[in-house]
């Protein structure tokens, strides 16, 4: 598969995650802005790993990282502000 199409579906699977724990009841002490994207990189990485091949640790290991935090920082954001699903 080519890397913007593994790209475009992490990207899309993290935004969706995020949605459905966003929708679950937070009753840990831990604040929405940090324990969901937590809880929803790992299953992403979980379930559709990285962009490389290799096990070896690469630049875009770093891009993948920021990128899947910072889309569901972003999504908890917006559907905190009422701009998605309102």
């Amino acid at each position: 598969m080519y890397l913007w199409i593994r790209i475009l579906v992490t990207l899309l699977f993290t935004t969706c995650v995020t949605i459905v724990l966003f929708v679950i009841k937070n009753r840990s002490n831990i604040s929405v802005f940090i324990i969901i994207p937590v809880i929803a990189s790992l299953l992403t990485k979980y379930t559709l790993g990285d962009w490389d091949k290799d096990y070896q640790f690469t630049i875009l290991d770093i891009a993948y990282w920021i990128s899947i935090l910072s889309v569901s920082y972003c999504t908890i954001c917006l559907l905190s502000k009422g701009f998605l699903f309102s």
